[in-house]
């Protein structure tokens, strides 16, 4: 289930991160239109300050979203951190049980050795 919830959260950082890539595309756009209607000799102060407003609206919207984004992106990457954590911890103790096999293996093989070595003295002396 914490993976699911995980990768939801991806997903939904990803999303948000693509919105908020379209809402500045549009404040940009805002700007620039506002900047040619003030241009415009016949226009009306209203409509330039108008134009303005909705360009207020919108960054307003990017503010909220940037928050948004930064509370999600820090608790995807502190599952990342941890996901990392116990992966690391996985392989050092799978490495970790490989030298102890090896170690068990190698006293199990000493042994062994010396055991037929005894074994091999006691026939030559008979």
């Amino acid at each position: 289930m914490g993976k699911h919830l995980m990768d939801t959260q991806y997903e939904d950082l990803m999303n948000l991160t693509e919105l908020l890539k379209r809402l500045v595309d549009s404040y940009r756009l805002l700007i620039g239109g506002a900047a040619e209607l003030n241009n415009i000799y016949p226009r009306k102060k209203s409509d330039v300050e108008d134009a303005l407003d909705r360009v207020d609206e919108v960054g307003e919207v990017i503010d909220d979203l940037i928050k948004v984004i930064e509370t999600h992106g820090e608790k995807y990457l502190e599952y990342i951190h941890l996901k990392n954590k116990v992966i690391n911890t996985k392989y050092e103790k799978k490495i970790m049980e490989k030298e102890i096999n090896n170690v068990i293996q190698t006293e199990i093989n000493d042994e062994l050795y010396f055991q037929n070595n005894q074994i091999g003295r006691e026939n030559d002396e008979e």
